[in-house]
């Protein structure tokens, strides 16, 4: 029967902790339980010991150093009184995670794989032993088990957070491969309202382009998962358009490799194949001077689509094409920095901006919302002729005591406006600086203005055609990048 005592200098020893946790069990006595939380303390430092050691090793490499460590973490892991511990099991998990591979290259990294799956399932699972056990706690089963669920989710949403807080530091961050791995991990719980945290920061991930970072499979499942109802219910969830716009480059780059014959109409049953041609051209592939002829063109055609009193539209068809538009999100971002740029107003490239954001909308509620928006562009373009803009000129003229302050419907739109005016414009860029505040104080979601910069950090970084102000552009949008994130990490600090 093992004995609660002090613990040894050797405690930190692999061999100690092995021996302990054969000791312990499943710590089923008072005297081992005991032990356990005597020795807590002690194991939460020793885990974080062997994550340092492994977080940046491939599997075989820490198996190699490590020999014994699934046969540790395992019997830690049936541990109730290790697991129901809040700071031990994210400590555990965090071991686990370093071990998965998303693309095992030899048995041995696939038997690991296996072995996590079965072990991930009977942490979430409770069978007979432990469910006699939980109730001589007098807790209840369903908690027990919801709790571990959190404790999982969080373990590994804190390590995404961490990631990103470690961005503009000098610590060494998340390869790639963990991010993907964790995609891939989360799979069989996905639809569940718990993980939500978990889908929310991958779908937050900025490592290289999200399409090339997180699995396919997880993208999918995303998509299938969640797109209807999100899009329908928030009026396209940012971080969703974000994985389905990255998403479809994925698809329209295997298209073109495969170089297929097939009719788009196979692909794209439901709409019509002259806008889906228009949209499918990559911008990149369109000189900078034709771009505004193009966006007209293909604005004129979707306008009729929708408008065509000949033809009675049903949400469904609406949907179809708004949905389409959606995909090639990198044309609306090209929509906007033709607005900011240009000397006269484009209005049909206005009507685009308003169809991508509010599509369902009646033709006199789409008129009023016309004008409101003009007003808040024309505002824009007064601010883009002063020589020594503030940041106070634009809150006076955009937030305060205006009716874009007053009209909620309106406050997002307004800040995408603003993002492209701060991003495409010489006055913008001078206040680049101060421009969180102005988003904070005026209430705007930033998950909107998170989805714009990456959205035109894509498309700079592979465009064809270099233009000097594009590196200015860049740089602005790294600035406002680093500010977001630096927002975010404070936010979860305090």
């Amino acid at each position: 029967m093992t004995q609660a005592t002090s613990i040894p200098p050797s405690s930190f020893g692999f061999e100690y902790w092995l021996n302990k946790s054969v000791e312990w069990g499943q710590a089923t006595t008072f005297e081992s339980q005991q032990d356990v939380c005597l020795h807590l303390p002690k194991l939460q430092e020793f885990l974080k010991q062997i994550y340092g050691a492994i977080q940046h090793m491939k599997t075989t490499a820490a198996l190699k150093s490590f020999p014994m460590i699934g046969q540790l973490l395992g019997r830690l892991c049936w541990n109730p009184f290790v697991v129901a511990h809040d700071e031990s099991h994210q400590n555990l998990l965090e071991c686990v995670w370093c071990l998965y591979s998303a693309d095992p290259e030899n048995a041995v990294e696939q038997k690991a794989n296996d072995w996590i799956w079965n072990l991930l399932q009977s942490m979430i699972s409770v069978d007979q032993e432990d469910r006699d056990f939980i109730r001589s706690l007098h807790y209840p089963e369903e908690e027990y088990h919801l709790k571990l669920l959190k404790n999982m989710v969080s373990s590994l949403v804190k390590q995404l957070q961490d990631d990103q807080c470690d961005r503009s530091s000098m610590f060494l961050r998340l390869p790639s491969e963990r991010w993907r791995n964790i995609s891939i991990l989360c799979l069989p719980i996905i639809t569940l309202p718990e993980v939500v945290p978990l889908v929310d920061g991958l779908l937050g991930c900025r490592d290289n382009g999200l399409d090339e970072t997180l699995s396919t499979e997880f993208l999918e499942t995303v998509s299938n998962c969640f797109l209807q109802t999100i899009l329908l219910e928030t009026d396209g969830y940012p971080k969703i358009i974000t994985i389905i716009q990255a998403f479809t480059r994925c698809f329209v780059q295997v298209l073109l490799q495969v170089q297929t014959q097939m009719p788009l109409k196979l692909y794209f049953p439901l709409n019509q194949q002259s806008f889906v041609v228009a949209l499918l051209t990559n911008p990149s592939d369109v000189p900078p001077e034709a771009w505004c002829r193009h966006l007209i063109t293909t604005v004129q055609m979707l306008k009729r689509i929708v408008q065509d009193e000949k033809v009675k539209i049903t949400t469904a068809n609406l949907f179809e094409n708004w949905f389409l538009l959606v995909h090639f999100g990198d044309w609306l971002n090209i929509a906007l920095q033709q607005l900011m740029i240009a000397d006269d107003l484009h209005e049909v490239l206005l009507w685009l901006f308003i169809f991508y954001h509010k599509p369902l909308m009646e033709n006199q509620q789409e008129k009023q919302l016309m004008e409101e928006v003009k007003c808040v562009y024309n505002q824009l373009k007064i601010l883009s002729t002063m020589a020594n803009l503030k940041p106070e000129d634009v809150q006076t003229a955009l937030f305060t005591n205006t009716v874009f302050a007053k009209r909620g419907h309106l406050k997002d739109l307004t800040s995408q406006l603003l993002v492209s005016f701060i991003l495409f414009t010489e006055g913008g860029n001078r206040i680049a600086k101060q421009s969180l505040q102005l988003f904070t104080s005026g209430g705007v979601s930033l998950d909107g203005v998170s989805q714009l910069l990456v959205s035109t950090a894509h498309r700079l970084k592979n465009t064809k055609y270099r233009r000097a102000e594009d590196r200015m552009v860049q740089v602005t949008v790294e600035l406002m990048q680093h500010l977001l994130l630096e927002g975010k990490c404070s936010s979860t600090m305090k």
